[in-house]
């Protein structure tokens, strides 16, 4: 990869941020970093850091929202039985048991059902009408998914089966002949809602279905904890909407009364700690993800939505396996990918990785292909190839906009799906070849060598100084942290090294640096195999960093957590 390049996220606020400060009390820094990220008022800095559930948008303005909830609530009237149909993911997982856990509760004859990754692939499939018609299922509410399934809608019609969809992805060409599509991508752009994931439409579905029945809506609040972990996982903008969903979410994940929640955070070690969107993404997502992507994820819904706790801690128990197994395949994979590419990719002229193989498991080449990207910063497709067909996986970089570019190959793939950072495909195994050719005449179209070049964001320069205990209680609130609402990232020039730099642990780097009298722990994780050239140094550098507060032998203490030095 590259040497990183350092950009500040945009020009300091000056007069607003200054003025906001004096308005709402709130040290300079902090104000600064409000107003750079377009919080620039008081009504506003109060909304951020004082969200209220009451204040979220009208689920009906939502497109589709009257229809499908008119439809349902017909199904709940005439005592249909309703299949709610969802996605092997994270966020398709919690959409199933969220809307399975409402309908039931409403009084519906409901089931559910997930696709099995490595037989059926992504969305609604024949199979999985044929077990509806086979169980007697009036009505599909698939969630998560749907709104390309053209062909498979017709089907389910054809087989006397109504479909009612709740999706959060890119419309296709034409649109599914359903009884109801609620997405917000079928709305105008920058509305509230247009960036929630598959499960926070599924909770405004939650949320005008109770209203129109004249439910108490604070009842749906038990559920946030299943929307904070979809939404976390899906890697969805944490700005507005989806920023309020999971900042309550993951408080009610810690008062769960879900035995499986419970279970799963209690196999992960995470009981009575405050969860946050990093142990959601590291540590219950895999887990939870583990059985889609290795067979069945219906268990996964199983776990979210039992009252059962003897049930719960067993299924938790064989998600914490099935994630070790997974963790195994993970590894094995990346070895033999990194093998490919030294012999089939020319990473200096390349500007995207295609690899192929019949030995892969479809359920980790997604992970894998990420680990890719981080290492080299090119778009990546890995394909596992079995009998026929092949399965991708891929994962991009932000100047490259993997949707378009598999629609301009969609006469090579036999299907596509997903958006701009991550999407997936299937493929004839004869025309691999031309795909590979066809995907990286694009990628070299459409990159420069300046995309090519990882960014490294910076919110601002920092003095140390300020970092004292109040300053750090504001950073919190800034939280949960996510995409377009990072963790604030700040940089501090020409400061000092104190002592010899070591490694502890996994290659994890840790040193001591010095300003005006502070001494302050430093860790980079990953980076210990820049401890020689730091020792080496006896200057000053230039140092970016993350504050943070990190508990050890029961104290908490201020840590940086490097992101990147420059020896001055």
């Amino acid at each position: 990869m590259p040497p990183v390049q350092w950009e500040f996220t945009r020009a300091p606020a000056g007069e607003a941020a200054r003025g906001l400060a004096e308005a709402c009390q709130l040290p300079q820094p902090i104000a600064r970093l409000l107003a750079s990220r377009g919080v620039d008022t008081p009504e506003q800095v109060r909304l951020f850091f004082e969200p209220r559930i009451a204040e979220l948008t009208d689920p009906f303005l939502l497109p589709g929202m009257q229809m499908a909830v008119d439809r349902l609530i017909g199904a709940l009237r005439d005592r249909e039985l309703i299949m709610v149909y969802g996605d092997y993911d994270v966020d398709g997982i919690t959409s199933t048991a969220l809307m399975y856990l409402v309908l039931n509760r409403l009084g519906a004859e409901v089931h559910y059902y997930l696709p099995n990754r490595l037989i059926e692939g992504y969305g609604l499939s024949p199979d999985g009408i044929d077990y509806a018609v086979a169980t007697g299922v009036q009505l599909i509410l698939t969630v998560d998914c749907g709104i390309t399934a053209v062909e498979e809608v017709e089907y389910a019609r054809s087989k006397g089966i109504k479909v009612v969809i709740a999706d959060h992805h890119e419309p296709g060409p034409s649109l599914p002949h359903a009884e109801a599509i609620v997405n917000p991508k079928l709305g105008p752009k920058g509305t509230p809602a247009d960036d929630l994931a598959g499960v926070g439409v599924s909770f405004k579905l939650a949320q005008a279905l109770y209203r129109s029945l004249g439910q108490d809506e604070s009842e749906l609040e038990e559920h946030l904890d299943l929307v904070a972990l979809g939404t976390a996982a899906d890697i969805v903008p944490l700005t507005g909407e989806n920023r309020v969903l999971t900042k309550f979410g993951l408080r009610q994940i810690e008062r769960t009364n879900k035995p499986g929640l419970k279970s799963l955070c209690f196999v992960s070690n995470l009981m009575g700690k405050s969860i946050t969107t990093g142990q959601i993404v590291f540590i219950l997502a895999p887990r939870i993800n583990a059985v889609g992507r290795l067979g069945d994820a219906r268990l996964a819904v199983k776990l979210l939505s039992t009252r059962d706790d003897s049930a719960a801690i067993d299924i938790a128990h064989h998600l914490e396996r099935e994630n070790r197994t997974r963790k195994t395949l993970d590894e094995k994979t990346l070895g033999q990918a990194l093998s490919q590419i030294s012999k089939s990719t020319d990473c200096e002229r390349d500007k995207a990785i295609v690899l192929s193989s019949s030995g892969w498991h479809q359920g980790v080449i997604g992970i894998v292909a990420s680990r890719l990207v981080e290492r080299f910063h090119l778009p990546t497709v890995m394909i596992a190839v079995d009998g026929d067909e092949g399965k991708g996986s891929a994962r991009s970089i932000p100047a490259f906009d993997l949707y378009d570019a598999f629609r301009e190959c969609g006469d090579l793939v036999l299907r596509y799906g997903g958006h701009k950072y991550a999407a997936g495909m299937s493929i004839a195994r004869d025309k691999i070849a031309a795909f590979t050719e066809r995907f990286k005449r694009v990628a070299a179209e459409r990159l420069g060598e300046e995309d090519l070049i990882p960014k490294l964001m910076i919110d601002s320069h920092l003095d140390p100084d300020v970092l004292t205990e109040d300053f750090m209680d504001s950073l919190d609130r800034f939280a949960p942290f996510g995409p377009h609402n990072t963790r604030p990232v700040f940089v501090t020039e020409s400061i000092d090294l104190v002592g010899s730099p070591y490694i502890v642990g996994n290659n994890h780097l840790k040193f001591k640096v010095r300003k005006a009298g502070q001494v302050f722990d430093c860790i980079g994780f990953g980076m210990g195999d820049r401890a020689a050239s730091l020792s080496a140094h006896a200057g000053r550098i230039d140092l970016v960093y993350v504050p943070e507060r990190v508990e050890w032998d029961n104290a908490r203490r201020l840590q940086l957590r490097v992101k990147d030095f420059r020896l001055t």
